[in-house]
């Protein structure tokens, strides 16, 4: 099996010495995750929104943004599979360093996802 760290792109990064445990681990871990992903991720979300019979594709793009945020926060299926995503990629240390601050990291997650998914809205 291919080791999942060298699968990642390495994403330029500002100063991570006066960093927070938290922002190193958002900047090394959680961005390159989501960026290897994001097809994934992607798929996912118009998985979603077909499934869930909406009519996305005629929102103007105001109410496409509110229907991916609302979505990433009610819809808790769907936010399980897409942290499951990120989660499956971490190593045996990202998860131990995950699994102090999950609750933390989770809300990192989802916003990182929510800003990801609204920035490529046209590919949905």
């Amino acid at each position: 099996m291919t080791d999942r760290l060298s699968l990642r792109d390495h994403i330029p990064t500002k100063e991570l010495e006066k960093s927070r445990p938290e922002e190193r681990f958002q900047s090394l871990t959680l961005r390159p995750v989501l960026k290897l992903q994001n097809q994934l991720i992607l798929g996912l979300f118009a998985n979603y929104i077909k499934e869930s019979k909406s009519p996305f594709h005629t929102f103007s793009m105001e109410k496409k943004t509110l229907f991916i945020e609302n979505s990433l926060q009610k819809n808790i299926a769907l936010k399980n599979k897409l942290l499951g995503i990120c989660i499956a990629m971490f190593s045996p240390q990202e998860f131990e360093i995950y699994s102090a601050q999950a609750s933390l990291f989770n809300k990192r997650i989802m916003a990182l996802l929510t800003e990801r998914i609204r920035s490529q809205i046209n590919l949905l």
